[in-house]
């Protein structure tokens, strides 16, 4: 059995805070039903530093974004600071807490959202966050120790 939100009568401020509460919670099928068939969902960031950086299209291409995404992370905490809507554009400020499995780490952070509607559905996101921490986080990259001090000698 598939779960259809119904939205007709719902503004999108209420359908953005319904998808953010889905995506927390991992409910890809509430998340789902607020997306058009030809979606494309952009992370941007550096796709050395993160797999999960890049475009995908479709609701397949959702679908598997959002499996990765909770396969490695887990949703420890989030919350929606800001939400505007302007007709058909919309952006989402949020800060999560999320777990990196494989490591145990948390990675405390915020992410903005640029969304684009078409009627009742959201045809376009751009993610933006910090690459940098979440690669460090989960072991993709590293930071190399400072090097010792030089110790001078005195001229005299």
């Amino acid at each position: 059995m598939a779960l259809q939100l119904v939205t007709d009568d719902m503004s999108r401020t209420q359908m953005l805070k319904v998808a953010y509460a889905a995506w927390a919670r991992g409910d890809a099928s509430n998340l789902l039903s607020l997306a058009s068939d030809d979606c494309e969902f952009t992370l941007m960031g550096n796709l050395a530093l993160n797999p999960h950086s890049g475009t995908r299209l479709g609701v397949g291409g959702l679908t598997q974004a959002l499996k990765d995404f909770h396969n490695e992370f887990t949703m420890l905490d989030m919350v929606v600071e800001k939400i505007i809507v302007d007709g058909d554009d919309a952006a989402v400020l949020w800060h999560a807490r999320i777990e990196v499995r494989s490591t145990g780490r948390v990675f405390d952070g915020e992410r903005f959202d640029c969304l684009e509607f078409r009627g009742d559905k959201v045809v376009k996101v751009r993610g933006f966050f910090d690459s940098a921490t979440m690669a460090l986080l989960t072991g993709r990259a590293s930071v190399a120790k400072p090097p010792e001090p030089i110790e001078r000698k005195s001229r005299t």
